[in-house]
């Protein structure tokens, strides 16, 4: 990982973090039994697929919704992926266009209040940067750590995330 600048922007950091999230991330995305895609820990959970397209779209989604300064609340497809590389392109293109949004975000915007409405009440207003921090990277986490469990419960070797796991070798 990079050591930040002194100075550096905030949003620089976010992409800085986006950047050594997706390499993990995409280790657990190619990894990813195709057989199983329709396979569910628990009947009202998703199936791997809908969490892994989830997951790969998320990024793109929540940094083209913190465009404008406020957006309605969405309600995201719960599509189910039906193949690896739907899977895998889908975050590739995310990856691009929240870095692209983000990273062409001008500092005093990024720190402007964004709001998000449910029938047009605001429910939640904070710095554009805060909603990033907590949905596209802290949500997207939450996801990832589902996606891992799911992996583990289908008796899949995990790689390494920020340590070794029991089917990887320390460090």
């Amino acid at each position: 990982m990079e050591k930040p600048e002194i100075g550096m922007r905030s949003i620089d950091r976010i992409i800085m973090e986006i950047d050594q999230e997706a390499e993990i991330t995409e280790r657990l995305l190619t990894i990813i039994p195709e057989d199983k895609l329709s396979w569910r820990p628990h009947p009202k959970a998703r199936s791997l697929g809908q969490l892994a397209l989830h997951i790969a779209q998320l990024q793109g989604l929540v940094a083209e919704l913190a465009q404008p300064d406020s957006s309605e609340a969405p309600t995201p497809p719960d599509t189910e992926a039906t193949s690896l590389s739907q899977i895998t392109e889908a975050f590739a293109e995310s990856l691009k266009k929240a870095k692209d949004i983000i990273g062409s975000t001008a500092n005093d915007r990024a720190i402007a209040d964004f709001a998000i409405t449910v029938n047009g009440e605001v429910i939640m207003k904070v710095p554009r940067i805060d909603f990033w921090r907590s949905i596209l990277l802290n949500h997207y986490y939450h996801h990832r750590g589902q996606l891992s469990a799911y992996l583990r419960e289908l008796d899949i070797a995990l790689p390494s995330i920020y340590g070794p796991s029991a089917d990887t070798k320390p460090f």
